[in-house]
C-alpha cells in the first residue's frame, strides 16, 4: 500500500513540476521576445520570430540603412524547467538560460577582436585561422573582468576607449561569456547568460560595438578581392 502511495506521490510531483516549468518557460519566452522587439524596433526595419516550443526561439532583424549593421539574429535557449532532474543538477552544473547573437556588418571590419569573461568558464572556441594576441587595455576596470585579444592592438584599444562601448561592456560583465569580431566573416558573435535584466544590456553592447567598429571602404574592399 505504501509503495502505491509513494508512486502516486512521485507521479504527482513530476506532473506539477512539468506544468509549472512549462508555464514558467512560456512566460519567459514572451518576456524575452518583447524585450528584444522593444529594443530592436527603433533601429530595424523588420523583425521575425521562429519559436521552438517551450525551449526557446530564434529572431532575425533587418537593420535600417543608416546602421553599420545589416542584420541581427539571436537564439534564445531556455533550461529544461519541465524536467524534475534539472533542479538538483543545476546546483552542480550552474546551468542557466543562454542567448547567442550574430550581428552582420555591412562592410568588412579592419581587425579581429575577442573578449572572454574572467568570471565564467566558456567552451566557446575561436574559429580556426584567426590568430590573436592578448592585449592590455588602458581601462583597469576592463582588465578586472575580461581577457581581451586582437589582431590589431591599436585599433582594439581605440574602440575600447569609446565611452559608449566601454560602458555598455562593463554593464554586461556579469552576463557576457564570449564576444568576437570576425573580420573574415564580417560579423560579431556573442554568447551570454540570459535573464530579463541581461538581454537588453547584451543587445546594447552588440549594437554599440557594431556601430563603432572601423570598417574598410568599398574601394579598399574591392581592391582586397
Amino acid at each position: 500500500m505504501y509503495e502505491f502511495e509513494t508512486v502516486v506521490l512521485l507521479a504527482t510531483i513530476f506532473i506539477v513540476i512539468y506544468f509549472t516549468g512549462s508555464l514558467r518557460n512560456r512566460s519567459l519566452l514572451v518576456k524575452y521576445s518583447r524585450i528584444f522587439k522593444r529594443r530592436i524596433q527603433p533601429v530595424s526595419e523588420f523583425t521575425g520570430f521562429r519559436p521552438f516550443g517551450n525551449s526557446g526561439f530564434r529572431a532575425q532583424s533587418r537593420m535600417k540603412c543608416e546602421s553599420q549593421l545589416s542584420r541581427l539574429e539571436i537564439a534564445v535557449s531556455l533550461v529544461d524547467r519541465e524536467n524534475a532532474m534539472h533542479y538538483p543538477l543545476s546546483l552542480i552544473t550552474k546551468e542557466s538560460d543562454m542567448v547567442t547573437m550574430w550581428a552582420f556588418i555591412s562592410s568588412k571590419p579592419m581587425f579581429n577582436l575577442e573578449i572572454r569573461s574572467k568570471r565564467t568558464v566558456t567552451h566557446q572556441r575561436r574559429p580556426p585561422g584567426i590568430v590573436l594576441e592578448t592585449i592590455r587595455t588602458d581601462r583597469e576596470e576592463l582588465e578586472k573582468y575580461f581577457i581581451i585579444a586582437s589582431s590589431n592592438e591599436i585599433m582594439a584599444k581605440k574602440i575600447l576607449r569609446d565611452d559608449e562601448v566601454s560602458s555598455s561592456l562593463l554593464r554586461v560583465k556579469d552576463y557576457l561569456n564570449y564576444f568576437l569580431v570576425d573580420m573574415e566573416e564580417s560579423r560579431i558573435l556573442l554568447s551570454g547568460r540570459l535573464s530579463e535584466k541581461s538581454l537588453e544590456s547584451l543587445l546594447d553592447f552588440v549594437i554599440a560595438s557594431g556601430g563603432k567598429l572601423p570598417v574598410k571602404s568599398e574601394s579598399s574592399h574591392s581592391a582586397d578581392i
